[in-house]
């Protein structure tokens, strides 16, 4: 486990009761990485794919502050960061797992948290209706002006979609 913080390491011999209360005592706070069941998978993603989102958990009773982008790749503005005060995810209906990354301060969170991340870029608009192709929604190459766009034609190598997955895994959760 990283300490996202510090570089003392946890003590991973005490019992997690134990530990979570030395936690909260000492202004340390576990972020984890969530996973959540998708309302409506994407047809133009791998199957399997899942909602990503931080999580730090700032209380004893498991309370914390969700950090994600909502929204989709198909609306004009895509997707949009959001925070929020939540409960421990594990109790939300769609929960899938939940993955200790590490540690961070009450020093830096939740104001350089808030800061950080809101300025952080979102995934955009990458998806439109395509009139060559009966108004089916796909995957464009480009965005011309406000409402043009330049489709990719048949066979031709696709850019990867930018979402919810690609915004958490980025590596400037690494700098907290």
């Amino acid at each position: 486990m990283t300490d996202l913080h510090n570089s003392r390491q946890p003590d991973m011999t005490s019992p997690p009761h134990r530990f979570r209360t030395a936690i909260m005592a000492s202004n340390r706070y576990p972020v984890y990485k969530v996973k959540s069941h998708m309302a409506l998978p994407d047809p133009h993603m791998p199957p399997g794919r899942f909602h990503h989102a931080i999580f730090v958990e700032t209380s004893d009773n498991g309370f914390g502050t969700l950090y994600h982008v909502t929204g989709d790749v198909t609306s004009a503005n895509g997707m949009s960061y959001e925070s929020r005060d939540s409960p421990d995810p594990a109790q939300l209906e769609g929960f899938y797992s939940k993955e200790l990354l590490g540690y961070t301060g009450s020093d830096v969170h939740p104001q350089q948290w808030s800061s950080v991340l809101a300025s952080l870029p979102t995934p955009p608009q990458q998806k439109a209706s395509n009139p060559k192709n009966q108004g089916r929604v796909e995957p464009f190459k480009e965005k011309v002006g406000g409402y043009g766009y330049v489709f990719y034609t048949d066979g031709e190598e696709r850019k990867p979609l930018w979402k919810c997955t690609e915004w958490v895994e980025c590596p400037r959760f690494l700098h907290f």
